[in-house]
């Protein structure tokens, strides 16, 4: 049996604090009290803790001196506490039963509920915390707060089935992370009561909360999106440590004596790039190999063969030849558009149709590939997009236009990322099903593939690694995101737009703006009619638009965000210089089409909308939606400064969202009719995607800069008129939440 490293840690703490609200208290009134107290004994275990938390003012003692040190805390009071940390920000009232408005604790349980840290329909605000709900409280705030989760075992736990089944999870992450620790006899006690002794340590201890990889080499990464492409390899690591990066999880071992660690993407291209950046500023590993099951476009391929990605691209990133209203739709009518990864060289974000897998990694899998003998291994192209094509002619025109090999979800948004981050990668895809030969969907593929990249690892670490001099694999280098300080105290607004004419108004418009650089996306945080508020260029695409947003999730720490910027024409009502606010966006390629046979063409209207994963913390796990609903708060601030928008209409509608260009009028329409989207562009829904993943507010505002319906061409002035508005709206929304 694999050993999981124990990571057991004394309790949490918060970053800052106010004093728990004096009618939170049981024992009584507290007062300004000095750093010690009459009922803490010198050597006592919280003793340090106590001095701490009120030298600090996260906790105050009482009017006769006392501490109360066993004295239980309430919900009311824990969520008070952990409200006034967040600088006791504005609520909607909440909608527990037992929460009255006039309540000292009203605005801390409507702030708790709609952080998702409270749940359910009663409050309990007089109920004395249980150790297994404060794992809960403490794993879920950790995520509120933008800080990272290692896993844990419950297997050394003592009392391990006394722990709600619903609750095992999060004392898992608790014990894991160090929020928590058991006992000296290897219990967890999970219906003990938190005290204030222990509540004064946990407010000490976040500070020092460190969630780190301290692997003197950097790492081999290992992708899979699924279950069946990430188990094995987990499961082959020595020393295995479990992470999670904002949703995303992790593990990290040795594997042949060399540090490798495996990460599970999620599906699609938006949710690999926020793993892949993430993974790069966390671990900075030295190679990584996407890998997992797809679908076949060549006809020389059968299910089980494996595609070494001499190549990748992603094969939406079209630009449809332009053709009128009623002339139908080409499919074949297009010209490769390519994706933006940064260039080292060119010191700026450059366009590519391919991205090539690195030389010494395809020489390691070549070298091995004799040794596996469930079907042939090729090098070929790799080809991404969140789609799922069942027609055969389609597949075989992909084949045709792009080269591609196969077709799969994640590898071309990976390497992107990887080329920005300058880390060597590749592709490695087994077929699991070709339609071309009505092969369908083997699961035993997945493990198939797993098995044959641990060798091509193993290969990796003998003809290269072992040999790398340091400079290569010395896991030295400090994170983008450690290099740099943003002061959180009051989480700003993010406004994202991925050109500069989307963009540079906003960063114009901060005061006391100050740049930052994660990875190699650019963020301006300042201050907009005197609140918080950080613009993050995204860079164009989905991939640029998940790791952008999840790199500002984890350093600024946002309270909500706006995408916006320029966009095509869907909807006959409207015109350029209309503005779209979405009330929903939609990822536009997410869809499956109908199977047909070879030979009977493509119909572009036969499909089913699939939808994309986001996390869902509910379920705790990563959940499909085809819609991603606009923020009701954000919303509601922008329909409030409408009126003062008089470039064009300003309407509610659905932003529809593609790495594709379309030019082709009966496309748009139909997609405007049957999807109902009201525009088309690069970023909104990835954008959405990892909001709804982190639990933060979300808008897409899109002004139309161009429309094919009625020959309206692109208008550079669209992007600041957008900006312009948008500012209006973060101003809004900025009063509404004070």
């Amino acid at each position: 049996m694999k050993k999981t490293r124990k990571l057991l840690a004394l309790f949490l703490t918060l970053t800052m604090a106010l004093s728990l609200c004096a009618a939170a208290l049981a024992a009584g009134p507290e007062s300004d009290a000095p750093a010690t107290f009459t009922d803490v004994a010198e050597g006592a275990w919280y003793a340090e803790a106590a001095a701490y938390v009120s030298g600090k003012g996260y906790m105050k003692g009482y009017a006769d001196g006392a501490f109360a040190p066993g004295t239980t805390v309430t919900n009311a009071q824990l969520y008070q506490t952990l409200y006034q940390i967040q600088g006791s920000p504005a609520a909607e009232a909440s909608t527990f039963s037992d929460v009255p408005e006039t309540s000292w604790y009203a605005d801390a349980a409507a702030w708790a509920q709609a952080a998702g840290l409270a749940e359910g329909e009663a409050f309990q605000p007089g109920s004395d915390v249980t150790r297994e709900a404060l794992a809960k409280i403490l794993v879920s705030y950790a995520g509120y707060t933008g800080r990272n989760t290692k896993g844990g075992s419950l297997e050394d736990v003592a009392d391990s089935g006394q722990i709600s089944d619903a609750l095992s999870g999060y004392v898992a992450s608790a014990l894991g992370t160090g929020l928590m620790s058991g006992y000296d006899d290897g219990t967890f006690r999970p219906n003990d009561t938190l005290t204030r002794a222990q509540l004064a340590k946990i407010l000490q201890n976040f500070d020092a909360l460190d969630v780190s990889y301290t692997s003197s080499k950097r790492p081999i990464l290992l992708q899979g999106a699924m279950t069946i492409e990430t188990q094995d390899m987990m499961d082959a690591l020595d020393e295995p440590v479990a992470y999670r990066l904002g949703q995303w999880d992790y593990v990290a071992g040795t594997y042949e004596g060399y540090p490798v660690v495996v990460c599970r993407t999620e599906q699609g291209m938006a949710n690999t790039g926020a793993s892949t950046a993430l993974a790069m500023e966390f671990f900075h590993p030295v190679a990584v190999i996407n890998q997992g099951t797809s679908g076949g476009h060549d006809p020389d391929l059968h299910t089980f063969d494996i595609v070494l990605g001499k190549q990748s691209t992603n094969y939406s990133a079209w630009k449809s030849v332009a053709s009128a209203k009623g002339a139908g739709v080409d499919y074949k009518a297009l010209e490769q558009n390519g994706v933006y990864a940064y260039d080292k060289e060119e010191k700026t974000f450059v366009k590519e149709v391919y991205h090539a897998g690195d030389e010494k990694l395809l020489a390691a899998a070549n070298a091995v590939k004799d040794s596996y003998t469930k079907g042939k291994i090729v090098e070929g192209t790799i080809s991404s997009c969140d789609a799922w094509n069942n027609q055969i002619d389609r597949m075989l025109f992909l084949h045709e236009f792009y080269g591609s090999s196969c077709e799969e979800m994640e590898t071309d948004g990976a390497a992107q990322i990887c080329q920005t981050y300058d880390v060597p990668f590749l592709g490695i895809r087994i077929l699991s099903n070709t339609g071309i030969y009505g092969e369908n969907f083997d699961p035993a593929s997945g493990p198939a593939c797993q098995a044959y990249v641990l060798e091509v690892v193993k290969a990796y670490i003998d003809s290269y690694l072992k040999d790398a001099p340091d400079a290569v694999t010395a896991n030295t280098a400090k994170s983008s995101l450690e290099t740099q300080s943003y002061d959180k105290t009051l989480r700003p607004i993010l406004l994202e737009g991925a050109m500069t004419i989307e963009s540079d108004d906003m960063i114009a418009a901060l005061t006391d703006a100050k740049e930052y650089t994660l990875g190699q996306w650019h963020y301006a945080a300042g201050t907009y009619k005197d609140y918080p508020v950080v613009v993050c260029r995204t860079e164009q695409g989905l991939a640029n638009t998940g790791a952008s947003t999840a790199l500002a999730m984890e350093f600024f720490n946002p309270s909500a965000v706006i995408n916006q910027g320029t966009s095509g024409g869907h909807d006959p009502d409207l015109h350029t210089f209309d503005i779209v606010l979405g009330k929903r966006s939609v990822n536009s390629t997410a869809w499956k089409t109908e199977a047909s046979e070879k030979g009977a063409g493509v119909d572009y209207k036969a499909f089913e909308m699939n939808g994309v994963y986001a996390y869902d913390k509910d379920k705790d796990t990563f959940v499909q939606s085809v819609y991603y609903d606009g923020d009701a708060g954000l919303l509601a601030a922008a329909n409030a400064v409408k009126s003062a928008y008089t470039k064009g209409s300003v309407v509610e509608g659905t932003i529809g969202t593609s790495d594709e260009w379309n030019n082709q009028v009966d496309r748009m329409l139909y997609l405007h009719e049957t999807v109902g989207t009201s525009v088309e562009e690069m970023e909104t829904n990835a954008a959405a995607q990892i909001c709804r993943t982190y639990g933060v507010p979300f808008l897409g505002i899109r002004i139309l800069s161009n429309t094919g319906i009625y020959g309206e061409n692109f208008d550079p002035a669209s992007g600041p008129a957008c900006q312009a508005y948008v500012l209006a709206v973060a101003e809004q929304y900025a009063k509404d939440m004070k």
